[in-house]
């Protein structure tokens, strides 16, 4: 399986979680504790998980069920995404008050999966699943300022053609389940469950190289984020013959 620079996606560690968390959906890494902040795509939940082999996992409470797909944490805040267009916003400090809620207005059907941060821009990005306004060529991107918590217009486009001509291959329409910054390169990596994908673009969406994803290793990838050194880690739903888990790969210097 071919690997980005740094990186060796054929030999992860592996971080297996209890069926508290199994539809693990979305990742945020947090130096202070070396942990990793997580939802579940079926509950209003955020936890904690220690990267250790048997983390003790803890739970808070934000919201009612839903189906939340991504998860941002910057120096102060949680950014919570709802497959609607919702944000769910509130400080990182617990128990969890004062909840916000922001939601794009679009026309007709909107699905998102995927909610990173740009800290060069401060702005945030959500990838489309599946958006009206898109086809089986295009996938929108819509800007999120945290500040005024306002959305743009559709600011980005992620071609699929661009994706084909690197992997050489069909992909069928392109669904992203999560995307993240890297530290160190200022690139931004997609992973798509649907389309066993990992895909490296600039801060313009503009694809740079694609990487088919073994089924073996990422049976439903569907949050991704990095350490402050470039540490990339990657969360797995479980599925009914596998366990959710975390995979993490360490950057080769």
């Amino acid at each position: 399986m071919r690997s980005p620079a740094g990186y060796d996606l054929n030999k992860p560690e592996v971080i297996n979680l209890t069926k508290k968390i199994d539809q693990i959906s979305g990742i945020a890494y947090s130096a202070n504790d070396n942990s990793l902040y997580a939802i579940d795509d079926d509950n209003g939940d955020v936890y904690n998980i220690p990267l250790t082999e048997h983390p003790e996992i803890k739970k808070w409470r934000f919201g009612k069920k839903a189906d939340y797909e991504d998860l941002v944490m910057t120096d102060t805040m949680f950014y919570i995404l709802e497959s609607h267009g919702r944000i769910i916003s509130f400080s990182k400090s617990f128990p969890i008050t004062q909840v916000k809620e922001d939601t794009i207005t679009l026309d007709g059907f909107n699905e998102f999966e995927a909610l990173y941060y740009d800290p060069a821009a401060n702005r945030m990005i959500m990838i489309c699943k599946e958006c009206k306004n898109d086809d089986k060529e295009v996938v929108s991107a819509y800007r999120f300022n945290p500040l005024l918590h306002s959305f743009s217009d559709t600011i980005l486009k992620l071609q699929r053609k661009n994706i084909e001509a690197i992997t050489n291959e069909k992909t069928g329409r392109i669904k992203i389940s999560g995307g993240s910054v890297n530290p160190i390169t200022g690139e931004v990596f997609l992973v798509s469950s649907v389309n066993k994908l990992l895909i490296i673009t600039d801060k313009d969406l503009e694809v740079k190289d694609a990487y088919d994803l073994e089924r073996s290793e990422f049976e439903h990838p569907e949050g991704i984020c990095f350490a402050p050194d470039g540490t990339l880690f990657v969360s797995n739903e479980a599925t009914e013959e596998t366990k959710a888990n975390i995979l993490i790969f360490k950057r080769k210097k």
